[in-house]
């Protein structure tokens, strides 16, 4: 009898796998079409910004290609470069970086008329060019962008276009600013790698085989490879950072109150404190401070949204003389990062001793807690919206290794957990993190609550007015390593769970010694021998530092970074 029940109970289990595999084949290929013709969508939209850039004359495009962005600007407001000109150009260096990187989505085709009609407005005499007139922008393909997809890598979300632009695409468009270009993203957002099985992988500009990071590594790759001057990237755990550290371009994550989220898809709907932003990405500091000095100089964004406190650009504090009590640490307790990236905050902190500021060392608290508070907040219910929309689509192989664990029900995590403890104690403390009930999420929520007013008593007391710390643990990965990686987010995604301003500046790259120091570096668990074996040959790379104030210190953490940029290149 009970072989018979035991028997009964296999061949319900297996026809009832028999029909999720073979419904699951079926979607694949209905999915795999989708894909096909969103790529021939792709390749015709290639073509067309091919055609447009050929309209342009050689020796007008290669003067417009050599300009930095204050030229261009200036060019553009004199009315010695014209709109068209300037859209064409960057579409032929878009098509190039793109050829190297496969860092672009789409080119936005309607870029053509919006320049045109700029260019027909300024032959009026009376007509007031706007600050960013003419300026082409690249934008990270999950910013709302009417006519445009927002699949965030998923299959599913093609051809369904945005109907409304975003806040900051109506103020953008309303300064003048031409968006040009979609940029590529991870499939979820959810990493620090760059790859979809929508647009494919992007890839770092010096090497195929490594990534040029994520979520926004479309930007970075596009930027670092000369195919932009000025793109919105967005992070909710260094999506911003770390591509700009990777790559050697410089961006910055602004506190989440400083710009509007409507309209705004993230990663994962319904997602309290854990928040994601907009932030501009390029290649010199003073290129995002002219940005964010034009989008802030009113309160333009607060008349459209009631939730984003009307805080203006302090230029005082930007370009205040006053020396300041940073607080730096190369090492967070969680995750030593390898030799050059210690190496590269030491040398940004003499940069910064130098220009008169005083250093004192400083390590935020109980960063293992911390990580796990983050990861539990930012997945919100365990995963299960990630489980569901990532089951009904093509998964990307990069990110198998996350979508195993988002899968395993948490119990299960949890039982495993007491028992990978024993012998990997960082993964065991990560796979307490997901959430078993909404009573323990309601306890992390005030946990995090918590741990900003510490964090806020600690700046104040010791009268701290911004951090300095490594953006990450290495130089570039191998595209497979990120999502095995994940513990090395933790210098990002505190300022996150923070709610802190933090950006990214480039400081040095990678040395033959750096190389030799990477031997004495203790592989004392599997991420930090995947982190070491993930650091070899990377001679030439860039490596940034981040700098981190609290929200509506913006202009603070951009003084900062300009500092050390100035100490860096000299100009």
């Amino acid at each position: 009898m009970l072989l018979l029940l035991f028997t009964a109970c296999l061949a319900i289990l297996g026809a009832y796998f028999y029909r999720f595999w073979s419904t699951r084949q079926k979607r694949q290929v209905e999915l795999q079409k989708i894909v096909d013709k969103k790529r021939a969508q792709r390749a015709e939209s290639v073509k067309f910004a091919k055609e447009s850039s050929e309209k342009l004359d050689k020796e007008t495009r290669l003067k417009i290609a050599a300009m930095e962005y204050s030229e261009l600007k200036d060019g553009l407001q004199s009315g010695k470069i014209t709109c068209i000109d300037a859209v064409r150009t960057y579409y032929a260096k878009a098509i190039s970086a793109n050829e190297k990187t496969n860092s672009v989505c789409m080119f936005v085709k309607e870029a053509e008329k919006w320049a045109m009609d700029w260019d027909e407005k300024a032959k009026d005499p009376q007509f007031q060019k706007p600050p960013l007139f003419g300026l082409p922008m690249s934008l990270k393909e999950c910013v709302p962008l009417e006519g445009y997809d927002q699949t965030r890598g998923f299959v599913q979300d093609t051809f369904r276009p945005t109907e409304t632009d975003g806040v900051l695409v109506q103020q953008l468009k309303k300064l003048g600013a031409i968006p040009y270009v979609q940029t590529n993203v991870p499939q979820s957002l959810l990493s620090y790698n760059c790859s979809n099985p929508v647009y494919g992988t992007t890839n770092h500009p010096m090497d195929k085989t490594r990534t040029s990071g994520g979520s926004s590594g479309g930007e970075s790759a596009l930027i670092s490879a000369d195919g932009s001057l000025l793109g919105i990237g967005g992070d909710v755990g260094g999506s911003i950072r770390i591509p700009c550290a990777y790559t050697g371009t410089t961006g910055i994550k602004p506190s989440h109150l400083r710009f509007s989220h409507r309209g705004v898809c993230g990663s994962v709907p319904g997602r309290p404190l854990i928040n994601s932003n907009d932030g501009p990405m390029s290649t010199r500091v003073e290129t995002n401070v002219d940005f964010l000095r034009t989008v802030w100089a009113d309160t333009w964004i607060t008349e459209q949204d009631p939730y984003v406190p009307p805080v203006t650009w302090n230029e005082e504090a930007y370009k205040s003389d006053k020396k300041l009590k940073i607080g730096y640490y190369v090492d967070d307790g969680w995750f030593t990062p390898t030799p050059v990236c210690q190496r590269a905050v030491m040398e940004a902190k003499q940069i910064l001793e130098d220009s008169g500021h005083t250093l004192v060392p400083f390590r935020p608290p109980r960063v293992p807690e911390v990580l796990r508070m983050f990861l539990r907040a930012v997945c919100v219910d365990a995963g299960t919206f990630l489980s569901k929309k990532l089951m009904n689509d093509i998964i990307d192989p990069l990110l198998y290794t996350q979508v195993v664990l988002w899968m395993v029900p948490v119990p299960i995590q949890r039982f495993l957990s007491s028992i990978i403890k024993v012998f990997f104690p960082r993964l065991g403390n990560l796979m307490d993190a997901m959430t078993l009930s909404t009573v323990e999420l309601r306890n992390t929520y005030a946990d995090i609550e918590a741990y900003r007013s510490e964090m806020a008593g600690l700046m104040v007391d010791q009268k701290i007015d911004a951090l300095l710390c490594p953006v990450t643990v290495s130089p570039a990965l191998p595209h497979v390593s990120p999502s095995k990686l994940f513990a090395g987010t933790s210098y990002t995604g505190i300022f996150n769970l923070l709610d802190y301003a933090a950006g990214s500046v480039n400081v040095t790259h990678v040395t033959k010694q750096d190389e030799l120091d990477l031997e004495d570096y203790e592989e004392s668990d599997p991420w930090y021998a995947l982190a070491k074996k993930g650091s070899r040959g990377t001679i030439g790379f860039p490596i940034g530092v981040q700098v981190a104030t609290p929200p509506y210190k913006e202009e603070t953490c951009l003084r900062i970074m300009r500092e050390i940029e100035r100490g860096v290149t000299g100009k």
